[in-house]
């Protein structure tokens, strides 16, 4: 903004100077609308410029102004335009005035000095404000130096004026003496812009910034080659060459590299999860944000790297609790079979499938026993055995489950009509009973009873299937018999 005013400045300086020339050198006929519709409305921009650099230049001390500013802009213009609206063109300009006074109506006149020197006065008080409330050194050295040419500005102007009402000097010399200050006042300012650098060094803060940030930021070509790197990304890359900082990198749907940057000239901008893997800094979880830098001679791309690596973590351990809660939910803890609800929601699956199945009741024979003499670790180790050798026992598509102390259910899957299945199941569960329990020497022999009941064939619900079982194998157990009852 402060350029653009500046800017703004100059050009109604330049304006007025040419609207002079013409109206003096080329087409003095329409000095008149030259100087009421050009020179007029010129010579008030400049000075409402004048307050606005102030105001601009004097930032933060200066805030409170801002408000001001469109009252300071419309004022000098509203009071033109009433001039223009109200007098006739010929009375506020009379071009047959040629003895040295103004051709300018005296009113019209003494209004557009007093905005003249008024405006002056309020950059200097502004500037001056400025210059007491601000601490920055090279702050207050530029508002100094622009305090002491307005001044002068002032001065100059105070002066011309005196020798006009001494009539020492001409209307038409006075006014040239008029600009003539402001031309030098104009170069002043220039030349202090230059020699103090009041406008903020971008590309300083960039620098700044860049090298500050806490996220890593590489800069990258076309072909993701790496062209440069702030400390943060030189920390988290430390010990791996820069040509082959990439490979190190595994993206999301591992897409490479050169893949991503096309997209991001299609999108402008993308943003994906990855991992750094870097062997002598640990591995890192980061999101990536990729965008393109227009307007430079050769296609280039700014990737940023965010820390996401406890997030990540802590993300990863819930997951895990809530996966172990799941399967606790549905796993006996001491053997790691299917638990009784597990169980039954496996079965309700099937029977709504209607999916034809056996299941099979294990009881197990003397495990009291087992407890009363060697302790309840080893009938704990003793009940575990007997899974491991259940479930290799069984078929991929079977399922095997505890639902007591010595209880455990085993259901068959894939069964067609013409199954054999006491065939079967007595081949499977005497590998059970081939395969005694040994500890430290002590080997304790496998002896249980089971009974077996089929869906369809003997019920069609979970209770009675349990129910036919279960008087199955009592069956077995009342004969005093270890093996299996249909």
């Amino acid at each position: 903004m402060l350029n653009r005013i500046a800017a703004l400045l100059m050009l109604a300086f330049q304006f007025y100077f040419l609207g002079e020339y013409i109206k003096t050198s080329l087409l003095p006929q329409y000095q008149m609308q030259i100087v009421l519709y050009g020179n007029s409305p010129m010579l008030l921009l400049v000075i409402c410029c004048l307050v606005h650099l102030s105001v601009l230049i004097g930032n933060p001390a200066t805030s409170a102004f801002k408000r001001l500013l469109p009252f300071i802009y419309a004022a000098p213009y509203t009071l033109w335009l009433g001039f223009l609206i109200t007098k006739d063109h010929r009375v506020l300009y009379n071009a047959a005035v040629t003895d040295g006074r103004s051709p300018l109506d005296p009113q019209f006149l003494l209004i557009t000095v007093l905005f003249i020197a008024g405006y002056i006065l309020l950059s200097v008080i502004i500037l001056a404000v400025s210059w007491y409330r601000v601490k920055e050194v090279k702050h207050r050295q530029v508002l100094r130096s622009l305090l002491l040419s307005l001044f002068l500005l002032f001065a100059w102007f105070v002066l011309v004026i005196f020798l006009l009402q001494s009539k020492v000097l001409t209307s038409r010399n006075a006014m040239i003496l008029f600009f003539i200050g402001y031309l030098l006042w104009a170069v002043t300012l220039r030349h202090l812009v230059g020699k103090y650098d009041i406008m903020p060094d971008y590309r300083k803060l960039f620098h700044i910034l860049f090298k500050s940030a806490p996220t890593a930021i590489l800069l990258l070509d076309q072909k993701g080659a790496v062209k440069e790197m702030n400390p943060r990304a030189k920390q988290w890359l430390e010990g791996i060459p820069v040509h082959h900082i990439m490979s190190y990198f595994q993206f999301e749907n591992n897409m490479p590299v050169v893949d991503m940057l096309a997209l991001v000239q299609q999108e402008n901008e993308v943003q994906w999860e990855a991992q750094l893997h870097n062997p002598k800094k640990g591995d890192l979880d980061l999101i990536m944000g990729l965008e393109m830098i227009e307007e430079t001679d050769e296609k280039l791309f700014v990737m940023h790297l965010t820390d996401v690596t406890s997030l990540k973590v802590a993300e990863r351990k819930l997951l895990k609790s809530e996966q172990n809660y799941k399967y606790l939910a549905h796993h006996d803890s001491l053997t790691d079979l299917y638990n009784r609800a597990a169980l039954h929601e496996l079965l309700l699956e099937k029977i709504e499938r209607r999916e034809r199945f056996a299941l099979i009741l294990i009881d197990l024979d003397n495990f009291k026993p087992i407890n009363d003499r060697y302790g309840h670790f080893v009938g704990d180790l003793y009940l575990k055995h007997i899974a491991y050798r259940l479930e290799n026992c069984s078929q991929p598509d079977d399922k095997i489950g505890r639902i007591g102390g010595d209880e455990f259910v085993w259901i068959i899957s894939s069964m067609d009509e013409n199954s054999e299945l006491d065939r079967i199941v007595d081949h499977q569960l005497s590998l059970l009973q081939k395969t005694p329990f040994t500890y430290k020497g002590i080997e304790i022999p496998i002896s249980f009873s089971a009974g077996v009941s089929q869906y369809p064939r003997d019920a069609t619900d979970i209770t009675t299937l349990m129910k036919n079982a279960d008087e199955a194998m009592y069956t077995m157990k009342r004969a005093r018999k270890s093996g299996i009852s249909t």
